[in-house]
C-alpha cells in the first residue's frame, strides 16, 4: 500500500515540478520497482492470479462434464 501511495504522491509532485520533477519521478519509480516490497506484492498478485485461474479452470471442467 505504501508503494501505491508513494507513486501517487510522486506523480502529483512530479507533474507540478515540470521536466525535472518527471525525471525524479522516473528515478523513484525505478527504485520502487526494484524494492523488496514491490517484488513481494507482484509475487502475491501472481500467486493469487494462478489460484483464481486454477479454480476457474476446474469449475469450467466440472460444468462441461456435468452438461455432458
Amino acid at each position: 500500500m505504501g508503494v501505491i501511495i508513494g507513486l501517487v504522491v510522486g506523480y502529483v509532485l512530479g507533474t507540478r515540478a515540470g521536466d525535472e520533477g518527471i525525471d525524479e519521478l522516473k528515478d523513484a519509480w525505478a527504485t520502487i520497482r526494484a524494492s523488496e516490497e514491490a517484488r513481494d506484492i507482484a509475487g502475491a498478485g501472481m500467486s493469487m492470479a494462478r489460484n483464481l485461474l486454477g479454480k476457474g479452470g476446474a469449475m469450467l471442467a466440472d460444468r462441461l462434464v456435468a452438461d455432458g
